[in-house]
């Protein structure tokens, strides 16, 4: 009897439309970056947590300042792509966006959550894949960072908030001293060659 039940329900439920975004993330999903995907007003069928052993954000760079672009993207171990991003720069444990995003890839976008261009969104669901890289500049410093996603694989399989390693902010005072290194030792070399 509990076989027929579940062939019922699984039945009910995979005949139900889903709705989702497939234009992009809307503004009310910015802060908990929790899709608003639904199941004929229901809750999504699937969610996962904020780990995940398909996908993860990447970035090559250990340190940001001002005016650097820094590069991410999203791995897939099972090299099937997604469909859905929303990715921010943010604070370890913030909720908020940092920085701005350019030069968005084919089949994402830019948009505004706290500042102009500081999320990345889907523009639509055509595959999306580690080629695609999201270039990040830093406004300000920031002191430390990390880049947070919610990836979609459908519309009823996701993953929210993946984080990437952190990243530092650099001292303006060791850029300023570099700086300074850098102007006597080009003094010394050009009064050396005088002489």
């Amino acid at each position: 009897m509990m076989l027929v039940y579940l062939v019922i329900f699984i039945t009910f439920v995979g005949s139900q439309t889903a709705s989702g975004y497939p234009s992009g993330a809307p503004a009310s999903s910015c802060n908990s970056m929790m899709p608003r995907h639904k199941l004929n007003g229901s809750s999504t069928v699937f969610i996962s947590g904020q780990t995940s052993t398909r996908y993860s954000v990447v970035t090559m760079a250990l340190n940001h300042s001002v005016g650097d672009v820094v590069r991410v993207w999203v791995e897939d171990n099972q090299t099937t792509g997604y469909k859905g991003i929303l990715l921010q720069a943010r604070t370890p444990n913030g909720h908020s966006a940092r920085g701005t995003w350019r030069s968005p890839p084919a089949n994402t976008k830019l948009i505004a959550c706290d500042e102009g261009n500081d999320t990345v969104s889907h523009s639509n669901t055509m595959l999306k894949t580690h080629n695609d890289v999201y270039e990040w500049v830093p406004g300000k410093s920031y002191g430390k960072i990390q880049f947070v996603a919610t990836i979609a694989a459908s519309r009823s399989v996701f993953w929210v908030q993946l984080k990437s390693s952190t990243i530092n902010g650099a001292s303006r005072l060791l850029y300023s001293n570099c700086n300074l290194i850098l102007t006597m030792f080009n003094f010394l070399i050009t009064a050396a060659l005088r002489y």
